[in-house]
């Protein structure tokens, strides 16, 4: 798997793209670097990954694809983790709890153990910068994963949950793929139940979420309760998580002046829980890069 190089920062934003803030990553992780990859990842034992000095279960699915079982929580060096959403200089987020209509991050080590952290496009991938020019280029690019490993493409989700909005340059990507390994034809997707049972480990961490280059940064305050869902272990979790992809969507530019660019989409996997979805439904939607959201990693093709 090609490594991503990290692209120098540009000197302005411009209306043709927009910059990530430039990262210089310590966090004392031996194996981090600058310029996308975060080092080796060792197996130690059977379904288990060693990365930045955490061991992580993996899980190989029954088409023979092997996952990380757990989300990433790697801090490449220089970088520091925000609690706060709406800080902009940040790439990586605490995750975080809703009580009572209140969000708050989760700094403690059992709840970053258990959710990962949320990382935005720039972070996962290593670069500074992601433009409309570039943001095509980063398909199935390894980033912050372990050598040997890469961030999801939206095809491999998709070739796990088998419904996606529809991807700009991919024919047919909105038409279902009743093959995919977790379809249920019921939901039109997969249950979050079925990528349970086979290990994957679903979890629901939330996600900073930032619509476009000028809204604010919040977390996600929907909550999962029993007027959406019958499934009692989800019961007061994040409702709408997203995890991400490789994989871009498109830049969108202003409908009033073409020339002024308002976003760039990736794919993510998202959560949604609805009276019809009551078990949790897993599709494939549109993110803004800038959001921050949870990273799994998979094993290169051997």
């Amino acid at each position: 798997m090609k490594k991503i190089f990290s692209i120098m920062m540009a000197a302005a934003i411009t209306f043709a793209f927009t910059a990530c803030e430039g990262t210089d990553p310590d966090n004392g992780n031996d194996n981090g670097t600058e310029q996308g990859g975060g080092g080796s990842g060792e197996t130690e034992e059977p379904n288990t990954l060693t990365y930045g000095g955490v061991t992580y279960k993996t899980v190989t699915l029954s088409n023979g694809q092997t996952w990380m079982a757990e989300p990433l929580r790697y801090v490449p060096e220089g970088m520091t983790v925000s609690s706060d959403p709406a800080d902009d200089n940040a790439h990586i987020w605490y995750p975080y709890e809703v009580v009572d209509g209140t969000a708050t991050a989760l700094t403690d080590e059992a709840s970053i153990a258990a959710k990962g952290y949320l990382y935005d496009m720039c972070a996962a991938l290593g670069v500074d910068e992601i433009t409309a020019d570039n943001c095509k280029s980063f398909e199935g690019a390894q980033g912050i994963c372990p050598d040997g490993w890469h961030i999801p493409t939206w095809k491999e989700y998709y070739d796990l949950v088998g419904k996606s909005n529809a991807v700009d340059g991919i024919d047919g990507s909105n038409v279902s793929n009743t093959d995919a390994l977790f379809y249920d034809s019921e939901y039109d997707g997969a249950k979050i139940a079925d990528l349970n049972e086979a290990g994957w480990n679903y979890i629901f961490p939330g996600y900073r979420q930032k619509t476009n280059f000028s809204a604010a940064g919040s977390y996600s305050k929907l909550v999962i309760d029993d007027s959406v869902c019958s499934v009692d272990e989800y019961m007061g979790e994040n409702r709408m998580s997203y995890t991400m992809t490789s994989t871009c969507h498109k830049a969108n530019y202003s409908s009033s002046d073409p020339t002024v660019l308002n976003n760039i989409q990736f794919m993510g996997l998202m959560s949604t829980f609805t009276k019809t979805y009551m078990e949790g439904r897993l599709s494939l939607s549109f993110v803004h890069y800038e959001s921050g959201m949870e990273l799994r990693c998979v094993k290169d093709a051997e």
